[in-house]
């Protein structure tokens, strides 16, 4: 099951053997920071009112050399300086990047507005199994990544994951801001959320912030979260229990990411959509006029 969710969405998840988490019922969410109808989304506000020099620093490592030309061209649908001012980011924080994947689509932008006077803690896969393996493979890819460019990346510290249930990212009540993109969807079907939802809390200091993008479905009670998440897609009022059930309270909500176009009912799941296309030249013109999936942006504090 790993292998094949691994592959069709290119997440970093660590392939173990785990037990079948229970899941948790949908139900409404606790009160948070929300778009008012018609107003202000609080990722504008967190734009509005950012740290000027964090701004700065971000808006420079958006545009600069180390990301390619097909990285900028999916920056209108993923939003990076809206959704990192959102979570809160400073450029003099200590931040824990979550299964940033082989591409390191947010490293790139992480790395070079922390590194002067922050820290970035970035997870990584173990390197030393088969070497056509999809764990290897993309394990060598992202290092290969970071050693291409060390005047960007020779400061990121990397945790290799072997065994998510023993996932140490920092030392406890060190870290400001643990964030991830796209990969709930695949550590819920493979069983792994809560050590790593787990490790994250432990690593926080009180008032850290856990900051939460990912694939939205249909609101819909939720029997088998992990046939539900074989689609890509997670209702946000169960993603919103789950992560709260292991210590985090919500903050705040954005809808930065939002994709009314996505209808949500493909025959291969977010797959269907761009980047991935997995129906290849299949609608492929459809596909692309609707864009990248409906995703959720949650913004969680660790009491």
């Amino acid at each position: 099951m790993f292998l094949r969710t691994a592959l069709r969405s290119l997440s970093l998840t660590a392939l173990v053997t785990t037990t079948v988490l229970p899941g948790c019922a949908s139900k409404p969410a606790a009160p948070a920071e929300t778009p008012a109808p018609g107003g202000e989304d609080p990722a504008a506000a967190a734009v509005r009112d950012a740290d000027p020099a964090t701004a700065e620093a971000l808006k420079a490592a958006i545009a600069g050399p180390q990301r390619s030309a097909e990285n900028r061209a999916r920056d209108q649908y993923r939003h990076p300086l809206e959704t990192l001012l959102f979570f809160g980011l400073k450029k003099d924080q200590t931040v824990v990047e979550l299964w940033p994947g082989g591409g390191g689509w947010f490293t790139e932008i992480l790395a070079p507005t922390l590194r002067d006077s922050g820290k970035l803690i970035v997870t990584n896969f173990d390197t030393s199994g088969p070497a056509d393996a999809y764990q290897t493979r993309n394990g060598k890819k992202f290092l290969d990544k970071l050693a291409g460019a060390p005047e960007v990346y020779d400061k990121v510290e990397v945790v290799t994951v072997t065994d998510p249930s023993a996932l140490v990212l920092a030392p406890e009540n060190s870290v400001d801001l643990v964030v991830t993109f796209r990969n709930t969807h695949g550590w819920v079907e493979d069983g792994i959320d809560g050590a790593i939802y787990g490790a994250a809390f432990k690593a926080l200091k009180p008032g850290g912030v856990l900051g939460v993008e990912a694939h939205r479905a249909k609101p819909q009670q939720v029997d088998d979260p992990k046939k539900v998440a074989e689609t890509g897609y997670l209702p946000e009022d169960w993603v919103v229990s789950r992560i709260e059930s292991f210590g985090f309270k919500l903050q705040a909500r954005s809808e930065i990411n939002a994709n009314p176009k996505d209808t949500k009912d493909y025959e291969k799941g977010v797959w269907t959509l761009p980047p991935s296309f997995e129906l290849g030249d299949k609608d492929r013109d459809k596909y692309a006029a609707i864009g990248e999936s409906d995703r959720m942006t949650l913004k969680f504090v660790k009491p």
